[in-house]
């Protein structure tokens, strides 16, 4: 780890720079370039325990966790997006399961980090992006990795003509946000019905054929399909995201990460060929086994309906 008390040193050369200013636009710019040797330098002595203790190792792992998990997900932790923290907890519940108590843990600690991230200034005091997680419709240890049938619907029902191909690319066809991004008019195939991909071709559901000729009409028309320009102008993954997030507020639907409507695809798909082979292959997935999920959910989502009969 580097000096500390040279932060401080730097901080009284510059004219009007407090030492925890300084600190602050130092930390910012380590958080951007992923430094995680200069940002745990800054936050250690503002977590709970000594030096080197457990406190503090268990702090530097979730925080190296958490940093790590930023940079994949090419999320700013400076500029959060409205849907941060929501698909932190998701990652975490992935991640530890049924562990409730390691998710809370985890959580608690990232909430301190951004305590100390408002007190340096290096996001303004009114950033918190765990805050809406105590508003959070879903019940603990109830979560759905999926969106329902009844969610898709009411989706639909508030979507733009955009955001509806969007949503049953998601929920029907199974695609993920990197196809979804690569995705180019002359892949859409109208006469056949298809949605053309790198490594294997998808059939069209028949409302999202009906769906894609009104967002064409209203994009440019039918030339669109000729031409090799994105179906959606999408900057990145985190515009996505953002789009699925502002459609759920809209709707009054409980936001999960676009794998919830990757896997309602899977369910569906599932439900229609009981091939778990089947499922695979459209999903783009190498191991049958990788999809069992979605048949362990069909049977117990027909025992629950069969014992409330």
């Amino acid at each position: 780890m580097s000096d500390r008390s040279s932060v401080f040193r730097k901080a009284l050369d510059l004219p009007g720079q407090e030492p925890e200013q300084m600190e602050g636009a130092q930390l910012r710019k380590a958080l951007e370039a992923q430094d995680l040797e200069t940002c745990w330098t800054i936050l250690s002595p503002r977590l709970p325990g000594q030096p080197g203790g457990h406190s503090q190792k268990n702090y530097l792992s979730a925080f190296k966790d958490f940093l790590a998990w930023a940079g994949t997900e090419r999320l700013s932790m400076t500029d959060p997006a409205p849907h941060f923290g929501i698909e932190f907890q998701h990652y975490l519940e992935q991640k530890y399961g049924t562990s409730q108590a390691s998710i809370n843990t985890r959580l608690s600690q990232a909430r301190r980090v951004y305590k100390i991230f408002r007190q340096l200034g290096v996001v303004t005091m009114n950033i918190d992006p765990f805050s809406i997680l105590e508003r959070s419709q879903v019940i603990p240890g109830h979560r759905r990795e999926y969106y329902s049938q009844d969610e898709i619907t009411r989706l639909l029902i508030h979507s733009e003509p955009a955001e509806r191909v969007l949503v049953l690319l998601g929920a029907h066809t199974g695609l993920t946000t990197a196809e979804v991004l690569a995705l180019k008019w002359p892949d859409l195939s109208l006469q056949t019905g298809t949605v053309q991909l790198p490594d294997r071709q998808l059939r069209m559901s028949e409302d999202l054929y009906r769906t894609i000729q009104p967002y064409a009409e209203k994009q440019g028309g039918g030339a669109l399909f000729a031409r090799p320009v994105p179906v959606f102008e999408f900057q990145d993954q985190n515009a996505l995201r953002a789009r699925i997030y502002a459609l759920c507020l809209k709707a009054n639907v409980p936001y999960r990460a676009w794998r919830g409507l990757r896997h309602a695809a899977g369910l569906r798909l599932y439900r229609e060929t009981g091939d778990l082979n089947q499922v695979a292959l459209q999903m783009g997935v190498d191991n049958p086994h990788l999809v069992m999920m979605y048949r362990d959910t069909v049977q117990e989502q027909d025992g629950e309906a069969a014992a409330q009969q």
